[in-house]
């Protein structure tokens, strides 16, 4: 384990902390004049969108209250950008460009504030600063991104989520299966987005997300992840506020997930299956009374899940012994010496 040093933690926090729903979407604000009276007009970055919105007159106190905010909630964007960058420069993991935009869209449509999840591997890039250690970069590839919708509830003015996704990339558009009614999932030139949920009895897939203009792909285990999230800021811009799962719910989703994976699948299980070990070998080594409970519970939920937990702990070399499992051989190692 490469531990993140203190004062990088700390920055963290703060950026974390820092980040909440502001007065005023930070901007700049410009002055028109039409027939010789002056008008204020705020312009703002929405992923690659520049989006400029009417204010009012110059004159109207109102309006020069607002003006005042939107220069403020600018100026802690710009300070917010700093601690990005700074993070960075110091090797914490960050989004592309491409995923940073979108997660951008996302975050202002006030999609992860409504129970929208990102799981996948976007979600794995943002868990270094909380659980206060490096991850391998190789794991962190990816052209696409997972949205959760299991635990979503829609606003009364829903946007469809095309026209959200448009604003990271003009170019998304939908990519339709034969059955589906509404599409479920959304491609660009080279990125794509996919809408997923949890596979209840009785219930079909895809099952239609009417409020978002789209359907989610239904499948099994889906609900684990979304049931404990927590929020985690993307580096990207000012700092993204996101919604992931926790850390160790997202580890043991992996160990589900890639016993469901067929032949055709074998790089995404490798995938899910280090991406788990990574995790599971950090809190090892930090909390792994944790870690035991958080696989107790999610065995005790059937026989199918503890079958599928056991077999990708197997294939890590993670197996259980009397009920735990084994210290990985540094770990041990280094605990034997103290």
């Amino acid at each position: 384990m490469r531990p993140i040093p203190l004062n990088l933690m700390t920055l963290y926090a703060d950026l974390l902390q820092g980040i909440d729903e502001p007065a005023a979407k930070a901007g700049s604000v410009a002055t028109k004049t039409v027939k010789k009276r002056k008008y204020l007009y705020q312009t703002y970055k929405d992923g690659s969108t520049r989006v400029e919105r009417y204010l009012g007159p110059a004159d109207d106190q109102g309006v020069q209250e607002r003006a005042d905010a939107i220069r403020a909630a600018a100026e802690q964007a710009k300070a917010r950008r700093s601690t990005v960058t700074l993070l960075k420069n110091a090797r914490i993991a960050a989004p592309t460009l491409v995923q940073g935009r979108i997660l951008e869209v996302l975050a202002n449509a006030g999609l992860f504030k409504r129970g929208v999840t990102l799981i996948g591997t976007v979600a794995y890039q943002t868990y270094p600063c909380l659980i206060g250690a490096h991850l391998p970069a190789s794991a962190f590839a990816t052209n696409d991104i997972d949205l959760s919708v299991a635990e979503f509830v829609s606003a009364d003015d829903e946007e469809d989520i095309e026209s959200i996704l448009r604003r990271a990339d003009p170019s998304f558009a939908p990519f339709w299966h034969q059955e589906d009614r509404l599409p479920r999932m959304f491609k660009s030139k080279n990125f794509q987005v996919d809408v997923l949920t949890s596979h209840r009895r009785g219930r079909r897939s895809p099952i239609p997300i009417e409020s978002l203009g789209c359907a989610a792909e239904a499948l099994s285990f889906q609900e684990y992840p979304a049931e404990e999230t927590i929020e985690a800021v993307a580096l990207y811009g000012a700092g993204v506020l996101v919604r992931v799962p926790t850390p160790l719910r997202f580890a043991v989703h992996k160990l589900l997930v890639a016993q469901r994976r067929d032949a055709n699948q074998l790089a995404k299980k490798q995938k899910d299956l280090r991406q788990a070990k990574e995790l599971i070998d950090i809190f090892l080594e930090t909390d792994d009374d944790c870690l035991q409970d958080t696989l107790d519970d999610a065995r005790d939920r059937g026989k199918t899940w503890k079958s599928a937990i056991n077999a990708s702990l197997r294939e890590i070399g993670r197996e259980a012994r009397q009920g735990r499992l084994p210290l990985p051989t540094k770990v041990s190692r280094r605990r034997a010496e103290k």
